[in-house]
């Protein structure tokens, strides 16, 4: 009876019927956000709409050291509309890159990624699934295997020795500018593994002018784009004229290798007598009906592509670093000058196989200086 008279003083008051609605409302909103809200690392401050965005800085990497020293190896941060966690620890790592591997080897579509690798079709951003485990298969035992690598020996030796007669020519009386000299032995050494002729800046197949073409597709690639963080925006690009560029640059690497494909598949090509270059490999894998996945022409587009964004700044950077690293340190230089006139002696040629120290250096500058500030499952 008491019940039934507090119901009609509350149905007679508005305000109180008003107030019992948000409270029951609030009760209810707080019941359900106890159950779902999820677990997650500790969490740096954060902005409306940006979230943490403005902590990244110019350095991101530093600054994701100076965050995981306050809040721990695993921390939350909100880019965006992205969430996304940011793992510091080697031991921790481990469990993501490998124990787990199987469960965070997805990478988002970046936007870029998506108009520059034929719709991710790709190594590096392809989903997990069937396709991807098929072409990660033939990279590990067609592209990159030991002998195919080793195949490609006299190609290095050649290039080394292009860069050290360039480095000779431009001594005196000019500063040298090792740094440009080593992307140009970088993607010298590049092209004519993966495509079986140079293509850099003042060599006899440069009409395409593809030294630049590929600094405005590494440009685009490392850029910053907003609708990575905050997907809804997306069409933002169209007005900033960033899909634009991506676009041109797509089709010109598109026309690009059209034509590279045709000459490989011209019956009266001239090949090299060592062996064949990837995109040869490749070819013949597309053509082969034995293959449980069929490659299309854009597959193959693909996968070179993504030879060019692994390996063209990845070399030039660590030899630039290791270079860097043995002006720093004279007795370490010395150590390799000394090995060198002892196993080199009279002869001319240095072998790959003649030097276990520069392996050892060569392990010393990853340890130091990596060619990337971060890993991305």
């Amino acid at each position: 009876m008491a019940s039934l008279q507090w119901l009609l003083q509350l149905s007679s008051s508005p305000f109180l019927l008003f107030a019992s609605t948000l409270l029951l409302l609030k009760l209810l909103f707080n019941q359900n956000s106890t159950k779902t809200k999820p677990n997650l690392p500790p969490c740096p401050p954060k902005l409306p709409i940006i979230g943490n965005l403005h902590q990244l800085g110019t350095m991101p990497h530093l600054s994701l050291r100076r965050l995981s020293n306050k809040f721990g190896p695993v921390i939350y941060l909100q880019l965006g509309q992205i969430p996304t966690v940011v793992v510091s620890s080697a031991k921790l790592a481990k469990q993501v890159m490998k124990t787990h591997d199987l469960a965070l080897s997805n990478r988002p579509p970046i936007f870029s990624a998506k108009l520059l690798f034929y719709d991710c079709t790709d190594i590096a951003f392809a989903p997990y699934g069937a396709y991807w485990r098929h072409v990660r298969k033939l990279c590990i035992l067609e592209l990159l295997s030991a002998k195919r690598v080793q195949s490609f020996s006299f190609v290095r030796e050649e290039e080394v020795a292009r860069l050290v007669r360039r480095v000779s020519e431009s001594s005196y009386p000019a500063t040298v500018n090792l740094s440009k000299l080593l992307g140009f032995y970088a993607n010298d050494n590049l092209c004519r593994v993966a495509l079986g002729r140079g293509f850099s800046h003042g060599r006899d197949y440069d009409r395409h002018g593809f030294q630049k073409m590929l600094e405005e597709y590494q440009e685009l690639l490392g850029g910053f784009s907003i609708g990575d963080f905050f997907p809804s925006m997306e069409f933002i690009h169209c007005l900033t004229g960033l899909k634009s560029k991506l676009q041109s640059t797509f089709q010109r690497f598109d026309r690009f290798f059209d034509e590279v494909i045709a000459e490989h598949l011209d019956p009266d090509r001239h090949k090299e007598e060592h062996s064949k270059d990837l995109l040869d490999v490749l070819l013949d894998i597309q053509k082969s009906e034995s293959n449980e996945i069929n490659l299309t022409m854009d597959n193959v587009k693909a996968i070179m592509l993504d030879m060019f964004a692994a390996g063209t700044d990845t070399t030039f950077i660590t030899l630039d670093w290791a270079m860097t690293e043995l002006i720093m340190n004279p007795k370490v230089l010395e150590k390799a000058q000394a090995e060198i006139r002892k196993v080199v002696g009279d002869r001319r040629v240095v072998l790959e196989t003649d030097l276990p120290h520069h392996e050892s250096c060569h392990q010393r500058d990853l340890a130091i200086t990596s060619s990337g500030t971060g890993l991305t499952p």
